[in-house]
């Protein structure tokens, strides 16, 4: 006969259920981290991507293949655009290819408060955006062009 003791020892049937019940949620939780991780990682490089095609652009380049004649201060793109002179919309496969519902906005500023055709400096803002489960996320990138 086994004593008492014995017989108590271990655990019960609804201990390992629920154990395992939570071990599976912490599974998934962490899948939804990595995959959150994974786009994050894709945004910030379709950003850095973005920005060094800019980067080796001069300085008229920049705004004027964004169908501005430089005389703003600041000037805001998208990649969604649809006019067919704003060199912004040749990111878009890229980004909708890799992201769901990716697109990008891109910033150019006057550092110096002067239009961009007069301006010593430039900032280059890229910022990508994507659809993720019920929220739209975003990542940021600059530079600044001398």
């Amino acid at each position: 006969m086994r004593s008492r003791r014995a017989a108590q020892a271990g655990f019960s049937l609804i201990e390992v259920i629920v154990a395992l019940g939570l071990l599976a949620g912490v599974f998934l939780i962490g899948e939804r981290q990595v995959a959150r991780g994974r786009q994050q990682s894709t945004a910030l490089a379709a950003a850095q991507t973005i920005l060094e095609e800019i980067g080796v652009w001069n300085h008229a380049a920049t705004w004027e293949r964004f169908d501005s004649a430089g005389d703003l201060t600041t000037l805001a793109v998208s990649t969604t655009d649809t006019n067919p002179a704003n060199g912004a919309q040749k990111w878009q496969p890229l980004l909708r290819d890799a992201l769901h519902n990716g697109r990008a906005e891109i910033r150019v500023e006057s550092c110096d408060g002067a239009a961009l055709n007069a301006s010593d400096a430039l900032r280059v803002i890229v910022t990508v955006f994507w659809d993720e489960t019920e929220r739209t996320r975003q990542t940021r990138l600059a530079m600044v062009r001398m």
